[in-house]
C-alpha cells in the first residue's frame, strides 16, 4: 500500500516538474514575442498619429472637394481626432501577429 502511495506521488512530482518546465519555456518564449508586439504597436502609433495629421490636410481636400464644401468631411484634422485614427490603427496592426501565427499553425 505505501509503494502504491510512493509512486503516485512520484507521479505527481514527476508530472509537476514537466508542467513547470513547460510554463518556464512558454514564458520564455513569449516574453521577447510580447515586448516586440507591444514595441511594433508604440511604432504605428506614432507613425500613423503623423501621417494622420499632416497628410489629411494635403491629401483629403484634393480628393474630396465636394464633401469638404458640403460640411460632410472636415478639411483639417485635429490632434484629438487623429489621436483616435493613431489607436484604431496601432490595435488593428497589433492582430497581425496573431494571424500570421494562426495561419503558420493551419500550414
Amino acid at each position: 500500500m505505501e509503494d502504491e502511495m510512493r509512486s503516485e506521488e512520484d507521479i505527481k512530482k514527476e508530472m509537476e516538474k514537466e508542467i513547470e518546465k513547460e510554463v518556464e519555456r512558454r514564458v520564455t518564449e513569449g516574453a521577447p514575442r510580447l515586448i516586440s508586439t507591444l514595441i511594433a504597436l508604440a511604432i504605428f502609433f506614432v507613425i500613423s498619429l503623423v501621417v494622420f495629421r499632416f497628410v489629411w490636410g494635403w491629401v483629403v481636400p484634393d480628393l474630396f472637394p465636394g464633401a469638404i464644401a458640403e460640411g460632410l468631411i472636415v478639411e483639417d484634422l485635429t490632434w484629438g481626432t487623429a489621436f483616435k485614427l493613431a489607436v484604431l490603427v496601432a490595435v488593428l496592426s497589433g492582430f497581425y501577429p496573431a494571424l500570421v501565427d494562426a495561419f503558420k499553425a493551419r500550414s
